[in-house]
């Protein structure tokens, strides 16, 4: 899978930079995440990356992540603003079967930038991405029932509701899922 190497892709918006994270954005991943404001519900966490207490975890982190996109497992971006290039968020993609070309999108936005569109924006990048540079067929994104804004996110980036997979994840003898996809063929 990949018609791009990882370490080689990186897109962008009218606001946004998406690409693999770099050495030297520890500091700005740092910064970013320091400046967190208080959590506003169960869905606000911390991104692991910025969250790494050092430079040493940060570099393993990246180092790891570079293996798996590399080896088209998983592949991790960082969501940087184009002009002032600060740390936004991250986005992810896994590949949940390399033989129907079928991954999970994950977005998440720091705290701080919540209601600007950020999430969208990256998440319409991060699909492009998936489908025009990584092969990828279908991506979809689960999230939980009560998740209205990773909903909203999922809607507005073009993926199209598809159901409730019942106790998907097996966390408290189940949890249901609402399931957003989107394919290669219908997808513009």
């Amino acid at each position: 899978m990949g018609k791009i190497p990882y370490s080689k892709i990186l897109l962008s918006s009218n606001r946004l930079v998406l690409r693999p994270y770099r050495v030297s954005d520890f500091k700005r991943c740092k910064t970013s995440h320091n400046s967190r404001i208080a959590t506003e519900n169960n869905y606000d966490t911390p991104i692991p990356t910025p969250a790494s207490k050092d430079l040493i975890e940060f570099k393993e982190r990246l180092k790891r992540q570079r293996i798996n996109g590399k080896d088209g497992h998983l592949f991790i971006f960082g969501v940087f603003d184009k002009k002032s290039e600060k740390y936004l968020g991250q986005i992810d993609i896994f590949t949940i079967n390399s033989q129907l070309q079928w991954g999970n999108l994950g977005y998440h936005i720091q705290n701080q930038y919540f209601g600007k569109g950020y999430a969208t924006e990256a998440s319409k990048l991060a699909l492009t991405m998936a489908f025009k540079h990584l092969g990828f067929h279908r991506i979809e994104a689960a999230m939980e029932l009560d998740n209205k804004a990773s909903q909203k996110v999922a809607l507005r980036a073009g993926l199209i509701f598809e159901g409730v997979r019942k106790k998907f994840f097996p966390d408290d003898g189940g949890v249901d899922m609402k399931v957003f996809a989107a394919n290669a063929i219908d997808f513009r």
